[in-house]
């Protein structure tokens, strides 16, 4: 009887050894993820005002600074996704980050303003290089019915490093007065990054030629797949797929107009310090994650298709309000509606696409999503700038507030035309 019952207990044994290692694995990528967007997201308040202040920049050149980081992030995941396949997920990761750590020591000491668009191509080339190689190295280790809780927790640090990042540059450079100590405390931060994936990761991310499923990482999109026509023909047949990437691109195109200019106008127009600006950021970012997973939960007991509808139906009211006053209780309104639309809204969307998208394919549909996502944070800064400069400091946030309203419009049609008979059904 007790040999029978090694058997049993045996099996236990290796299987809590295995789980146990595999959560070793995701727990020692999302930590170099983490680390390396908390360095990301240092930069990204910095750069407009060091830019627009110490530089004398336009808008118009930040909105092009801007776009550069995420043209290359968008074009170059897929190369250096199938680069990683051949030299191995973590040497790239290294290398990105290696490349990236440089990139806010050049910003520290360059003296004009042009010379930021080049720098922050090779930026981003380095930031590309390491999303897709993270997110291989999970689907190479971690079996399918864990994957989705192993992806949940990188991206849990993400959002961290996303919070965290600009609220720790705005003080840094609240109590220095010099941007370009934030700019140092990037660069460092980034390279403890490079030097934690260098030394936690041994053994992990080898050669690996087979090319996996394809797997979603946070904003950062997914790992390259080859499977996009059979996604593409899905669309056609299920055209409410197809609206949801072109509302995607939407969203973010609206999103976009804002991220050379919100810093400026909370400084120059709303008169926020330095210090202040960060601490309404991480109160709003970490609210959001907090509010995400009841979000998330929410939306599965009241519907996903009405999820979606309220949280962007909110998030364009918020977007109208926003430029209505630089009062800091119509901000606040402002902030609580998009606040609650992203933490209502997003959950239920990835969800959606996810039951829309073709068997075995939910990963691919993820990131043309994503990439969708991508070209209109190219497209927005651009248009942005050029409209904080030559229309007034309200412009992109009209502009935004307009984008946001359609694709709201667009997806209600689209629900009441295709969701009846597209309503998806669990996979």
């Amino acid at each position: 009887m007790n040999r029978s019952a090694s058997g049993p207990t045996s099996k236990r044994i290796v299987d809590l050894r295995e789980r146990l290692h595999q959560r070793g694995i995701v727990i020692r990528i999302a930590l170099v993820v983490g680390l390396a967007q908390l360095g990301f997201a240092t930069v990204i308040p910095l750069l407009p005002l060091h830019l627009t202040e110490r530089l004398g920049a336009s808008v118009k050149l930040v909105g092009m600074v801007v776009a550069a980081f995420a043209l290359v992030e968008t074009v170059l995941k897929t190369a250096w996704g199938s680069v990683a396949d051949r030299v191995g997920r973590r040497p790239m990761i290294i290398a990105g980050l290696v490349v990236s750590s440089l990139a806010p020591l050049a910003m520290s000491m360059l003296r004009q303003a042009w010379l930021f668009v080049p720098l922050r191509l090779v930026d981003g080339a380095g930031s590309s290089a390491l999303w897709p190689a993270a997110s291989a190295i999970i689907a190479d280790t971690t079996p399918p019915h864990r994957r989705a809780t192993a992806m949940g927790l990188l991206n849990m640090f993400f959002l961290a490093g996303l919070a965290f990042g600009p609220a720790l540059a705005l003080y840094i450079v609240g109590f220095t007065g010099s941007y370009v100590s934030g700019f140092y405390l990037a660069s460092v931060v980034l390279l403890v990054a490079a030097f934690m994936a260098a030394f936690t990761l041994r053994g992990l991310g080898e050669t690996h030629l087979q090319a996996p499923e394809a797997v979603e990482i946070g904003y950062h999109g997914a790992a390259p797949n080859p499977h996009f026509e059979e996604v593409a023909q899905e669309a056609r047949r299920y055209p409410l797929l197809l609206v949801m990437f072109v509302v995607a691109f939407v969203q973010m195109f609206g999103a976009g107009l804002l991220a050379p200019i919100l810093v400026i106008y909370a400084k120059r127009v709303v008169g926020l310090s330095e210090q202040m600006m960060g601490t309404l950021f991480l109160v709003l970012m970490l609210s959001v994650a907090l509010a995400s997973l009841p979000a998330g939960r929410l939306a599965d007991s009241w519907g996903k298709l009405r999820a979606v509808s309220w949280g962007m139906a909110l998030g364009a009211v918020g977007m109208w309000i926003l430029p209505l006053s630089p009062r800091l209780d119509v901000l606040g309104l402002a902030a609580t509606l998009l606040g609650i639309s992203y933490a209502l809204s997003t959950p239920a969307w990835h969800a959606l696409v996810s039951e829309l998208a073709p068997p075995g394919r939910i990963g691919t549909a993820m990131g043309a999503s994503q990439t969708a996502q991508g070209l209109g944070l190219v497209l927005g800064p651009l248009l942005g700038g050029v409209l904080w400069d030559e229309v007034g400091h309200r412009a992109p946030f009209v502009g935004a507030a307009a984008l946001l309203t359609a694709g709201t419009l667009l997806l209600i049609f689209a629900l009441r035309r295709f969701g009846s008979s597209e309503r998806p059904t669990p996979r």
